[in-house]
């Protein structure tokens, strides 16, 4: 269903300005300077100390 979405235009592919990957966006969004959510995580994302949070060093 994916590619058939991407195929009909409803959902393209960007590059990340940051790491050069390519994901799936909405054919509308400002991708000029698209940063994926990998490069900049969403508020809170990976935050706590608990088992399984993200490490940053």
């Amino acid at each position: 269903r994916l590619v058939k979405f991407i195929d009909n235009g409803m959902l393209t592919m960007t590059k990340c300005s940051k790491c050069s990957g390519h994901f799936v966006t909405h054919p509308h969004e400002v991708a000029r300077h698209f940063v994926c959510g990998l490069c900049n995580p969403p508020a809170r994302a990976g935050k706590g100390k608990a088992a399984g949070g993200i490490q940053m060093h």
